[in-house]
């Protein structure tokens, strides 16, 4: 995606970007659950739960599961969100699952992507929400208290 598009488009307050966190949780759910059981049974995982019923995030995992080349993932989701038409929260949101998605399809580390990736995105203002989610995620993923 051009960078001036997403530039234009991005453009959303603290309040929209907190607004995302609920996305930032299925998707540690989404990035755990890839390493722990594979990409095989993700798809069935996320179109089965109701938890995950935003259609961006079923498309990109949809393109997780079944397209083997990073780049035409990228494209894919890249011509969803332009041709979608997106701005603010919406726009924001989308590129917060397809930055996620993409750094799980490259099988960066889960921890790697939630303590760097995804609160790089949300900015200074707003990252240290995004880590106490994790942190917090970690510690319930530890109890055993996540399911899956």
């Amino acid at each position: 995606m051009n960078t001036e598009y997403a530039l234009q488009r991005i453009q959303c307050s603290r309040s929209d970007k907190l607004d995302c966190l609920y996305i930032v949780q299925q998707l540690m759910d989404i990035a755990f659950y890839v390493r722990d059981k594979g990409f095989v049974a993700l798809d069935s995982y996320v179109q089965e739960d109701v938890r995950f019923n935003d259609p961006f995030l079923k498309k990109a995992v949809v393109c997780l599961v079944d397209v083997g080349d990073v780049e035409l993932v990228e494209k894919i989701l890249d011509y969803y969100i332009i041709s979608g038409n997106y701005s603010g929260g919406q726009f924001f949101k989308n590129l917060v699952i397809e930055e996620t998605i993409l750094a799980v399809h490259r099988r960066v580390d889960a921890v790697q992507i939630f303590s760097f990736l995804v609160p790089s995105l949300f900015g200074l203002e707003c990252d240290s929400a995004v880590l106490d989610l994790f942190h917090s995620y970690m510690k319930r993923r530890r109890k055993g208290s996540i399911q899956e």
